[in-house]
């Protein structure tokens, strides 16, 4: 079952073999994992090695640990597509998940440093950063960057829970079309990762 003389650690093929009997519904949601010690004698490999790719799968949000009980399937999360042209809110909301806003810096209008990266870098825009979270989880942490001429006045606006999209589309008339994604991992400072409660050091960012 598993391949010593493969460059993939054991404990990794024992990962994505549970993971893939996970996926396929041989281990459904609510279904009891056998006991990493049954596990290890079923794989031909010690307790610890096993551990590992438990440990893996717990990370990955697939199974959940229950004292005293054994280790279980979890139910799957809602897949919720973040980066919808439609706006977060639409993509949460089309999948039954409530969601809260939270504004951690007001918007304000200044001019960007500091990330070449960013569009109006060197230039004026109007910026926030705003948190949405779902289930009493934060889920999203985001900078929100925008023309001052293009969106004149919005400063007077609520934004902290409203749609962005709704607010573009009654207040100013536009609905985006189209548009193009880049994706980075950045370091995430310690303020970030308190917000978001996190513990690891770096962040996943979406530039639209």
């Amino acid at each position: 079952m598993l391949n010593p003389d493969s460059p993939i650690p054991l404990y990794h093929q024992i990962c994505e073999q549970l993971q893939s009997r996970i996926r396929e519904g041989v281990y459904p949601p609510g279904h009891m994992i056998p006991s990493e010690t049954e596990l290890a004698k079923s794989y031909g490999v010690g307790r610890p090695t096993v551990r590992q790719a438990m440990d893996i799968l717990v990370q990955r949000g697939l199974i959940q640990r229950r004292r005293g009980s054994g280790t279980f399937v979890k139910e799957p999360s809602p897949q919720i597509d973040l980066f919808s042209l439609a706006g977060t809110s639409q993509a949460f909301s089309t999948k039954g998940v409530p969601t809260q806003k939270r504004v951690i810096l007001p918007l304000n209008k200044q001019t960007v440093t500091g990330d070449v990266e960013n569009p109006f870098h060197g230039k004026a825009a109007f910026a926030m950063s705003r948190l949405t979270v779902a289930r009493d989880e934060p889920v999203l942490l985001e900078d929100i960057f925008l023309d001052p001429d293009l969106f004149a006045g919005i400063e007077h606006m609520a934004l902290g829970d409203n749609s962005l999209s709704r607010v573009v589309s009654e207040r100013f008339y536009l609905a985006p079309s189209d548009g193009t994604q880049q994706f980075q991992v950045e370091p995430l400072n310690e303020q970030r990762a308190s917000i978001l409660n996190l513990g690891t050091s770096y962040l996943f960012v979406n530039r639209n």
